[in-house]
């Protein structure tokens, strides 16, 4: 038995040295975050350790003979790296495309359901002090005394009493006010960096914050004017001089990309290629789309430009 080879240690080892190969071949290369969000680099990195030290640890078994069992199923660990080698990441996108929607909608439907559970709240206070609480005529008529007598003894008024109620709402209304401006504070101060010609300029790393915020928020960005990197998407049920020039946009990993836009108008519409890249800076304004009121930009300059380092666009949500 010990002149015997021991192949399925062989076929471990080669699977788990490939596979760690692979993962440091694509991280190395930055064509990991093709695949997965930047976030999950530490964690890969991590994986790829681990799979050295498994290696390092089946290194003793190479020398033991052993009768070998059915080596087939080993090769289903391969599969992964044959794979990603038949099939890399695509570049530039998958197609799949969308315009946003505000969440604001949902928002509303939450607030009005809050709102009726406040009123149904006080309509049961209410029903509960008509039945339960004694009233000034029932102290009245028990004790022969009216309620101004009473109010009296107490050395309390019903001017003091009042005064109070007004002193406590005020209060109450000067809370709730901070709260509602703090809600509604312009969601556009956020960006404030400018170009030359007076355009704000977006970031790649605020594309993401920033275009859904433009869908939710949509008033306080009209009529200003931005800048951006982005790619030519068309849409079939999009008019001759529209597009959307946009971004590919990935929350965790591949399966989750999908390429979202502003829809621009321009009459250079037809002359840009799918997935081109451009810079854009045009003026946000409001278009309906399918029922619903989206931000669409209008005074629109393009230039052609070059695919930046990182193509999507990683979103960070909290």
């Amino acid at each position: 038995m010990r002149g015997n080879k021991n192949l399925e240690i062989y076929i471990k080892l080669f699977t788990v040295l490939a596979l760690a190969l692979f993962l440091a071949y694509e991280l190395i290369s930055g064509k990991i975050t093709y695949y997965v969000h930047p976030r999950y680099l530490y964690g890969i990195w991590g994986a790829i350790v681990a799979l050295l030290v498994f290696a390092c640890s089946m290194m003793g078994e190479l020398r033991r003979g052993r009768h070998n069992s059915n080596l087939k199923p080993y090769f289903l660990y391969l599969l992964p790296v044959v794979l990603a080698i038949l099939f890399p990441a695509v570049e530039g996108g998958n197609g799949n495309i969308a315009i946003a929607q505000s969440s604001k909608g949902a928002e509303s439907l939450y607030g009005s359901k809050n709102v009726a559970d406040t009123a149904d709240s006080k309509a049961e206070d209410s029903a509960w002090n008509t039945d339960g609480a004694s009233t000034d005529g029932d102290v009245q008529g028990s004790n022969g005394d009216s309620a101004a007598d009473i109010r009296d003894s107490n050395g309390d008024s019903a001017a003091d009493v009042q005064d109070s109620e007004e002193i406590a709402g005020d209060s109450t209304d000067e809370s709730s006010g901070e709260a509602a401006n703090a809600d509604e504070k312009d969601r556009s101060l956020k960006y404030k960096n400018k170009t030359g010609d007076g355009a704000i300029l977006i970031s790649d790393e605020d594309f993401g914050c920033w275009y859904f915020e433009l869908f939710d928020f949509l008033k306080d960005f009209k009529g200003k004017r931005y800048q951006y990197t982005a790619q030519v998407f068309h849409m079939e049920d999009l008019k001759a001089n529209q597009f959307l020039a946009g971004r590919y946009v990935m929350t965790c990993c591949a399966l989750d990309l999908m390429g979202y836009g502003v829809i621009t108008e321009s009459d250079k519409s037809s002359s840009l290629k799918e997935n081109e890249w451009i810079t854009v800076t045009g003026t946000i304004g409001e278009y309906e789309y399918k029922g619903s009121k989206v931000p669409c930009l209008k005074d629109v300059v393009i230039k052609k430009t070059k695919a930046p380092k990182e193509e999507y666009v990683y979103y960070y949500y909290y």
